[in-house]
């Protein structure tokens, strides 16, 4: 395989993901899982994004529920061969049509919180709900798993009468308690052979009519059943079977609805059990803090985590190789480190191309490889020992003879297990080889060759696990750029070896080792400054992503107010309009209780409607009048007729009768605008040149009472002056009497040529007692 899943133990990763799966399909998707080849990049892109969304929707405590789903391909299957599906079959695929409709709009719900698009929000598309064989299934088969006595008409029959026998059976066994008590055991009714029968005492079992079905074990009482049931029982039976024949009909109707379906039943089971995998991905990257890794052409893994490692116990690592660097050498103390790094490296890569997200920080970066092999063999290692000498070599030449250049391999103390000269030159062999492969590499080792070789290749980086000289313990911490030492003359004393034994040991020291090791004191330094950097650059970032935040928080808490200052403002608004229309219809009120001789009316009618309109030249903010709701008692714009009325009462179809002077007619809203937006008043030439009309004309002249000349010159100075002030309408009162004045007056408007239409009045403006005329 090209991918060492075992060995670098994906498997228990797919185990401790399985625990938030909540469906058996979802949990066989999870056991499934596997990386994918570089080839198959954009997918690995894909799922990556995917998880993280989902993770989204945890973080939201909107994740979808997978409860009530079950497996039915079995079932959906058989159905679309007509094989009669049972009551449980049909319980499983309603409950799957339940889910669906459920998913279907969870899934939506981030998106409308967050007012963004979500890319798994297409399987809510994906997902079809089957409504009517959801209803099918609920109005045939109840919550309990039982067929409702409505499912058909003769079932509804034959359950009628089966409870008809019941009753019939109970009563004849209530007499035979009543009327042979003193031949019984026990005054009960019990089933033999699913029969009803009676304890009849072994003495009087010949004295009772009926059938012996059986005996007790001390043979003192016979189980009978009495002659007066025998047809009844045999009916209840027929019965029974009857209902049977007709429940496996209303059955068979049912699958044949599910065959009908099939197909988007299917394709639903299919989504659901991929999201139930997906989600429980996420629900384990968000219990490790697991974050979506870039897919680029390099390894720089911030702050990595062993994920199998108690999170309280783990030491995070940052894992980098910098350009133009293909292979790392790890050297340092037994029990540092060495192998829990190169298991780390490689279990994320396989995690990240299995689509879940890595333990680490926001901002790494890993490659999609075609391989990732590992030659590991500690006490770490799952099935086996491979610390010899042969079993490394075996797994060596495996992996050497399918390499390509795109492959990760990691190796755990090359070249130990023999002669140390032989191993650590078969070691930087086995390196240069990878290295002019172009294969990327961990390997780990203790030998001293391959540090001073690493530093003569600039594709080749040494590294270290950090080992405190106060303690004597490993710190289990990365040190990038600086070999390590075995420390087992340190180990040895403080474990309490001979001093003798070491100081001859010290002398044993090869001098080449020595000057390795002077080499790696001078490089110490070096390393610790960079390191420092890197953690003032990771502190520099992390600070940037906060203040981002503060910055987006600010920005939404400024938009939140703003509408809600906008929201005030208009209620202020609203509130001192309403208080001057309050103020002004007392006004009104007044000026109504003091009518005198020296008031005209059409004078008191005029200031009226000067009052009512007190806020009309107030400039009112647009976005505040587009929110008007119209209401009645409002005063509005008749576009129609370019000009003022108010709102009488609203109408059905969305219409309102609208009062303009003595003009009562109905209009859609679509024709109507709120008076206050003056943007929407069509202004003419007439009023550019004039603040105010000249003279003041009511909008309706009274006749009744005058004379015909005196109404006739009324008339055509009411209709001049109606024009010059461009008046749209107007209306004539001249009442019906002999009909005189009304030809007059028809006549008149007839003829002028500043009319363009009249009619009578309809019967809530006084009917044919009023000419209403239309002006050009």
């Amino acid at each position: 395989m090209p991918f060492d899943i075992k060995t670098l133990e994906f498997h228990k990763i797919r185990q401790a993901i399985d625990g938030f799966a909540q469906t058996k399909r979802g949990k066989l998707l999870v056991a499934a899982l596997n990386p994918l080849s570089a080839k198959a990049k954009e997918t690995i892109e894909e799922n990556l994004t995917e998880t993280l969304e989902a993770k989204r929707y945890i973080e939201e405590g909107l994740e979808p529920s997978f409860g009530g789903i079950y497996d039915i391909r079995d079932a959906v299957k058989r159905a679309k061969i007509e094989g009669v599906l049972s009551i449980k079959e049909l319980l499983d695929i309603k409950g799957i049509l339940i889910a669906t409709k459920r998913i279907k709009k969870e899934l939506l719900r981030l998106s409308e919180r967050l007012d963004e698009t979500i890319g798994i929000e297409r399987y809510s598309e994906a997902l079809i709900t089957l409504k009517d064989l959801h209803q099918s299934i609920d109005q045939i088969i109840n919550d309990a798993g039982e067929i409702r006595d409505s499912a058909s008409s003769e079932l509804s029959r034959i359950r009628r009468a089966l409870e008809i026998n019941e009753r019939n059976i109970k009563q004849a066994l209530d007499q035979v308690l009543r009327k042979e008590a003193k031949k019984l055991t026990e005054q009960i009714i019990t089933f033999r052979m699913n029969r009803y029968v009676v304890p009849v005492k072994i003495s009087e079992k010949n004295n009772i009519k009926g059938t012996i079905l059986d005996y007790s074990s001390s043979g003192e009482t016979a189980y009978v059943e009495p002659e007066s049931i025998r047809n009844l029982t045999s009916k209840k039976e027929a019965l029974h079977a009857e209902e049977n024949r007709e429940i496996e009909k209303i059955l068979y109707i049912l699958t044949l609805q599910v065959k009908d379906d099939a197909e988007v039943i299917l394709e639903n089971a299919n989504v659901l059990a991929h999201l139930d995998c997906l989600f429980a991905k996420a629900r384990y990257a968000h219990k490790t803090e697991s974050v979506k890794p870039i897919l680029s052409n390099r390894i720089h893994l911030i702050k990595a985590r062993h994920p199998l490692i108690d999170p309280s116990e783990v030491v995070a690592n940052t894992i980098t190789f910098d350009e133009d660097v293909k292979t790392m050498i790890i050297t340092g103390s037994n029990t540092g480190g060495k192998t829990v790094t190169l298991k780390t490296l490689g279990l994320i890569a396989i995690m990240a191309q299995s689509g879940c997200l890595i333990p680490a920080t926001q901002g790494s970066e890993i490659i999609a490889f075609d391989q990732i092999r590992a030659d590991i063999g500690d006490e770490q290692s799952i099935e086996q020992s491979l610390s010899t000498f042969s079993s490394h070599m075996n797994n060596i030449v495996s992996i050497l003879s399918t390499i390509t250049a795109n492959s990760l391999i990691l190796l755990d103390e090359l070249g130990s297990g023999t002669d140390p000269n032989e191993g650590a030159s078969l070691a930087m062999s086995i390196l240069e080889y990878l290295s002019n492969k172009s294969v990327y590499v961990m390997a780990t080792t203790h030998y001293p060759e391959l540090k001073a070789y690493a530093y003569t290749k600039p594709s080749i980086v040494n590294a270290s696990v950090e080992f405190d000289k106060k303690t004597l313990k490993p710190t289990y911490r990365l040190l990038l750029r600086t070999p390590g030492e075995s420390h087992a003359l340190l180990i040895a004393r403080r474990l309490g070896l001979n001093e003798t034994i070491i100081e001859d040991a010290k002398k044993r020291v090869l001098t080449s080792e020595t000057e390795v090791n002077e080499l790696i004191e001078n490089l110490k330094n070096e390393s610790q400054k960079l390191d420092a950097l890197l953690t003032e650059n990771d502190s520099l970032r992390r600070r940037l992503e906060d203040e981002l935040k503060d910055a987006k928080r600010i920005r939404k808490k400024m938009q939140d107010d703003a509408a809600t200052l906008k929201d005030r403002i208009a209620l202020e608004n609203k509130r001192e309009i309403d208080q001057l229309k309050t103020e002004a219809q007392g006004i009104i009120e007044a000026l109504d209780q003091m009518k005198t001789k020296s008031f005209k009316e059409h004078e008191i009618a005029e200031l009226k409607y000067r009052i009512r309109n007190l806020n009309t030249d107030q400039e009112i903010d647009e976005a505040e009048i587009a929110e008007h709701v119209l209401n009645a008692g409002d005063r509005v714009y008749v576009k129609k007729y370019n000009r003022y009325g108010e709102l009488i009462e609203k109408q059905k179809n969305n219409q309102w009768v609208v009062q303009m002077g003595a003009l009562r007619s109905v209009f859609k809203t679509t024709e109507l605008s709120y008076a206050e937006d003056q943007s929407k008043k069509p202004v003419s030439k007439q009023s550019h040149q004039k603040s105010m009309p000249k003279k003041s004309v009511p909008s309706e002249l009274d006749l009744r009472g005058m004379r015909a000349h005196e109404a006739e010159e009324a008339v055509i100075k009411y209709l001049d002056d109606c024009i010059v002030t461009d008046m749209p309408f107007a209306s004539i009162i001249h009442g019906y009497g002999t009909l005189a004045l009304r030809k007059m007056v028809k006549k008149l408007v007839s003829e002028h040529s500043g009319v363009q239409s009249h009619r009578d009045g309809k019967g809530n403006e006084g009917g044919q007692g009023v000419t209403i005329i239309y002006f050009k």
